[in-house]
């Protein structure tokens, strides 16, 4: 392998990536090889090893860095997309990546399941308050008592559903920024332990 293979594959390996840190990473490796002269291309490349696990790293570097920034529900979903890509770019272990990878993905499954169930027992709550409003309004001439029972109801659960929802919401932008994290940090370990 030569100089210009390195950089060419390393630039197919990070094609996800936005151009900018494409860019950053080819150029520091450009100048490392660079800086170690002709004569010591051979030796560089023994001690960069795989194009593909140098991208791994780049990758899960970067994928930190993301989601210590993140903001959006759209960048934590590109930011786990991009620790996971991580984890299937190494091509030190794959069967150990795939069982990983599979353990993560369930992980994540039931996750979005528990979660999604919780938002969507928020808003049954906060329709079922809706409802009983409008019932408690509908027997209004029948026992004024009962219309304050079912509106007082609705309006409760009005606020328990709203609740749940918003914190549902929260907790879900919470949980994926930490599983994020936690990923791209056995990342990162993995490729430091690898690395020595």
């Amino acid at each position: 392998m030569t100089r210009n293979d390195f950089i060419n594959e390393l630039k197919k390996k990070l094609r996800k990536l936005p151009y900018d840190e494409i860019k950053e990473a080819v150029d520091y490796y450009e100048g490392y090889f660079s800086d170690a002269g002709e004569e010591n291309e051979q030796a560089v490349l023994a001690e960069l090893g795989s194009p593909s696990a140098v991208a791994s790293q780049i990758i899960a570097n970067f994928a930190v860095k993301e989601a210590d920034t993140e903001k959006s529900a759209k960048k934590n979903w590109r930011t786990m997309w991009l620790v996971i890509l991580a984890v299937f770019a190494s091509p030190v272990a794959i069967p150990i990546a795939l069982s990983i990878g599979v353990v993560a993905l369930s992980l994540v499954i039931v996750l979005i399941a528990i979660l999604f169930s919780f938002f969507i027992s928020g808003v049954a709550v906060f329709f079922s308050g809706i409802a009983s409003i409008i019932a408690g309004f509908l027997v209004i001439l029948q026992s004024v008592p009962t219309t304050l029972f079912y509106v007082g109801a609705g309006f409760i659960m009005l606020g328990v559903g709203a609740s749940i929802t918003i914190g549902t919401a929260i907790l879900s932008r919470m949980c994926f920024r930490l599983l994020t994290k936690k990923i791209g940090g056995f990342i990162l370990r993995r490729k430091q332990k690898g690395g020595k």
